[in-house]
């Protein structure tokens, strides 16, 4: 008995470049009277949601749109790409990842991606595995890279730098990104960057920050000359309370601002949620 099969097929529609890294996508999953790989599905929805900037819905988030005969409905269609799509497009979904189980001997996992405009399998993957033995998730994720595009595995964020003078040298992450003012830079995240802004008769701001996936933080470099009186923003008498209300703001995009004291070097940590 053969004890790994795997089998991958690619059509032309895995390959556009126009793909959105954010378009929806439900996981469902089917079962061919086995009980083999329990909450595959729900591991796969965590190992997307994590790797990816996917806006994904498992089977309950699904099941709770489409109706509570969702599961009679998955049954029905039987991993018939036409029919599963349908599911799809009442949920308004752009793909279907269809997770099948099913026993031969053997435990046979298939995942395939159904495009729900076109209702057509754009990619399908297969292992056969002795025992029906959990893949973990390293071999998860691997059967997903081979499925999705790759560009659905790179994530990024945004820093915004500004600089209280113009035409300071920016550093970032070791590369220099040019004179301020600069655009906002899109950089790959989660990722720590070492951020440097200079400028001649000023001292040096330098400080480092975590960039989240999907996030935006705005650095506020604020130089200062050597010796000089600090401004008024810079005491901390003034600092110390604008930390605490900006650090007890609520929303959505993640703001990071840091300034500088000639006497104290860099505040770092001064973040909001807005």
């Amino acid at each position: 008995m053969t004890r790994v099969l795997v089998f991958l097929c690619l059509l032309a529609g895995l390959a556009r470049a126009d793909v959105d890294p954010k378009r929806k996508v439900i996981v469902l999953e089917y079962r061919s009277g086995s009980s083999a790989m329990p909450h595959i599905a729900d591991r796969v929805v965590s190992l997307l949601s994590k790797d990816t900037s996917l806006n994904v819905m498992g089977p309950d988030a699904t099941r709770a749109v489409y109706g509570e005969h969702l599961d009679l409905v998955i049954v029905k269609c039987a991993g018939e790409a036409e029919c599963v799509a349908r599911i799809g497009q009442k949920v308004g979904a752009a793909e279907v990842i269809m997770i099948g189980v099913s026993e031969l001997g053997d435990v046979i996992l298939t995942i395939q991606r159904i495009d729900v405009p076109t209702r057509t399998v754009s990619a399908r993957f297969a292992d056969s595995v002795t025992g029906g033995a959990l893949p973990n998730d390293q071999k998860l994720e691997g059967y997903l890279k081979k499925l999705l595009p790759e560009s659905d595995f790179l994530r990024y964020g945004i820093i915004d730098i500004i600089s209280s003078e113009s035409g300071a040298l920016v550093t970032v992450g070791g590369q220099h990104r040019g004179s301020t003012p600069i655009p906002a830079l899109k950089l790959k995240a989660p990722a720590s960057y070492e951020i440097r802004v200079e400028k001649r008769g000023f001292q040096p701001f330098t400080t480092s920050v975590q960039l989240p996936a999907d996030g935006e933080l705005r650095v506020r470099a604020n130089l200062a000359r050597p010796g000089g009186a600090p401004a008024w923003w810079q005491h901390w008498y003034v600092l110390a309370p604008a930390a605490l209300v900006v650090a007890g703001a609520a929303g959505g995009t993640i703001y990071f601002a840091t300034e500088q004291s000639p006497a104290a070097g860099p505040l770092r940590g001064v973040g909001s949620i807005q």
